[in-house]
């Protein structure tokens, strides 16, 4: 059985900084803005032979709030993860103290019976002769931790604290270590999604994972940080990220964190997903993005969004100019779906299986000449300067992207077109999709 332990209370008191201490990670977002986290994010750790999920959960302003408002969704996901949880962690601002919401927020917990740890935050601001503990007591609970997150202060503790717990109620557990250890085993596919924001990202994921497990909300940047979730179907499993939106702003911004930790995501992703609204213009941002991808050396495939009122024309013409303003991406599969209706859905994790496994294919040498010479035989290159240019061999140099290193004569001589053409023919003969090959030309001593 999976023990959950989850971290809540109200915004900007160091929850995600907790997050990141306990697990040794920056996979929290942190910002000295309110309301930095808002969706449930996950991290597995394991003390002994015991699997721990970690949960960082959105700062809870008020539990009043009306329906259908970004804070109602937020309040959903922070409960999902109440009931999960086995422990809660409840952060407090030593600097505040206790505030009415605190006194709401526990006793909303209290009725769910669950164990709660106190953790009283950011001890480093106060002069420890002038601790007011009794405060903290009187809210019920003997079982209280006072840290400082930032100064890494009392971490252990609180993980010490957590593990005596686990060892008092083992009985209630499973021994789970074989079933762990199948699991670290096992290949996951990564898929990352990525977007412009407000380009229906989080729905996607949904649907994916036929579960409610990112917020959706009709405010671009609703995704702040990245959501991972891992699936089963039939006998692959799936690790799928829904990264914050992709959109330039300011040094000092949050969205510029959001940039890097998406940038850091597709690097250790297997597959990219990037969304498209197809009811807006192709903009510099969307080809930003598809660069950074094949920058990244990484397969993709493209989803253009809000397609349901399209017709096949209208399909055929936005397909047209993307691949029009951005021509690398010709290889790449460029599917029409909806989110809305659950359109072309179906077929999504079906597509980036094949594109994995394809990848994964060992491609032989004999299998490249034969490709060459099939090319150069039925377009020869042009002698240039009174130089005849002969490829001789060709063998695999690499992969992610894949690399083609052709050996010959002359070979700087090479036009840029002929390049293309062999790159082109190659790609097709080769049957690869949603990633580009690179050609690398090296020129033998004559």
């Amino acid at each position: 059985m999976i023990f959950y332990v989850t971290i809540i209370g109200k915004t900007n008191v160091g929850k995600s900084t907790l997050f990141n201490k306990i697990t040794k990670t920056h996979e929290a977002l942190m910002h000295q803005d309110k309301n930095c986290t808002r969706d449930r994010k996950y991290y597995t750790l394991k003390i002994k032979k015991y699997i721990i999920k970690i949960v960082d959960t959105a700062g809870i302003e008020d539990y009043k709030h009306k329906k259908n408002t970004l804070q109602s969704e937020i309040c959903m996901q922070t409960n999902i993860a109440i009931n999960q949880s086995n422990i809660v962690l409840f952060v407090l601002d030593v600097q505040t103290g206790i505030l009415d919401i605190d006194i709401k927020i526990i006793n909303k917990i209290r009725k769910k019976k669950k164990e709660i740890f106190i953790i009283v935050n950011k001890i480093e601001t106060i002069n420890k002769n002038h601790f007011i503990l009794n405060e903290f007591y009187t809210l019920g609970i003997k079982n209280i931790t006072f840290i400082s997150a930032k100064k890494n202060i009392g971490i252990k503790t609180i993980i010490k604290k957590i593990n005596i717990w686990i060892l008092k109620n083992k009985n209630l557990y499973k021994d789970i270590t074989k079933k762990q250890e199948n699991y670290k085993n096992y290949k996951k596919i990564v898929l990352s999604i990525v977007g412009k924001p407000n380009v229906g990202k989080s729905t996607l994921l949904n649907i994916l994972v036929n579960e409610k497990r990112s917020i959706i909300f009709d405010t671009p940047g609703t995704t702040r940080d990245s959501i991972h979730h891992t699936i089963k179907i039939f006998n692959q499993k799936y690790k799928i990220i829904d990264t914050a939106g992709l959109k330039k702003k300011n040094k000092d911004s949050i969205f510029s964190l959001s940039i890097l930790k998406t940038l850091e995501i597709i690097s250790q992703s297997d597959i990219i997903i990037q969304v498209i609204d197809s009811k807006q213009e192709i903009s510099r941002q969307d080809i930003w993005i598809l660069d950074t991808i094949v920058n990244s050396g990484k397969p993709a495939i493209i989803l253009l969004n809000k397609s349901e009122k399209l017709n096949q024309y209208q399909r055929k013409n936005i397909k047209k100019i993307l691949i029009n303003k951005y021509t690398k991406i010709k290889f790449f599969p460029i599917k029409f779906i909806s989110t809305l209706y659950q359109q072309g859905t179906k077929k999504i994790l079906n597509l980036c299986n094949n594109i994995y496994y394809n990848i994964q294919k060992v491609i032989k040498s004999n299998q490249l000449n034969k490709i060459m010479y099939h090319a150069i035989n039925k377009n020869p290159p042009k002698s240039i300067h009174g130089k005849t240019i002969k490829l001789k061999y060709v063998h695999i140099g690499g992969y992610y992207p894949p690399k083609i290193v052709i050996h010959g004569n002359y070979l700087q001589y090479i036009s840029k077109s002929y390049k293309k053409y062999l790159n082109n023919y190659f790609q097709n003969n080769l049957n690869i999709q949603g990633i580009i090959i690179k050609l690398i030309f090296k020129d033998q001593k004559i």
